[in-house]
């Protein structure tokens, strides 16, 4: 009788080198949620940058606000002479996308999934630079502490940090 069949002892042997591969695997995919969310940062510390060096080119106040309910963050430039802006913020442009500078991060193709977990500039979340770069509140309020923005991905969190007085942003 020539009966096909796996013995006992294969079908083990095949379970136990699928399970040592995926002890392999996964480690793996935890470097690469790091990476993720390292790219996020660094969009979001681009981004800080450029709004700040628009406010000193331009001579005009701008902001970011950092929205964690919306998980997301948009950009904007006052739109009347002399900083007292009110509600008459007008959206900053992406240099590369030139559309508005905003990122959703529950749509975003690139940075889905990546949580804004909290900001935390003086008395809010808005993060604003005066005409000379000096990181204020949304009062126009030089910063006291340094401020913060924080993000999380799937374990690894991360937090982008502006120093007082010089706007110095930086990750930890």
């Amino acid at each position: 009788m020539n009966a096909r069949a796996f013995t006992l002892i294969e079908t083990i042997m095949v379970i136990v080198i699928i399970g040592i591969l995926a002890a392999v695997a996964v480690p793996r995919f935890n470097a690469f949620y790091a990476l993720k969310l390292d790219g996020a940062m660094k969009k979001v510390r681009s981004d800080i940058r450029y709004v700040q060096q628009l406010a000193i080119s331009q001579h005009t106040d701008t902001r970011i606000v950092f929205d964690a309910g919306g998980n997301s963050y948009q950009a904007s430039y006052c739109a009347v002479a002399g900083g007292v802006c009110g509600n008459s913020w007008a959206a900053i442009s992406d240099p590369f996308t030139r559309g508005n500078l905003q990122t959703y991060f529950n749509t975003d193709p690139q940075y889905g999934g990546i949580d804004l977990t909290g900001a935390s500039f003086g008395a809010g979340a808005t993060l604003r630079f005066d005409w000379q770069g000096v990181p204020q509140d949304s009062s126009r309020t030089n910063l006291a502490d340094d401020g913060s923005v924080s993000f999380e991905y799937r374990g690894n969190s991360s937090a982008i940090y502006i120093t007082k007085n010089t706007g110095r942003v930086r990750i930890q």
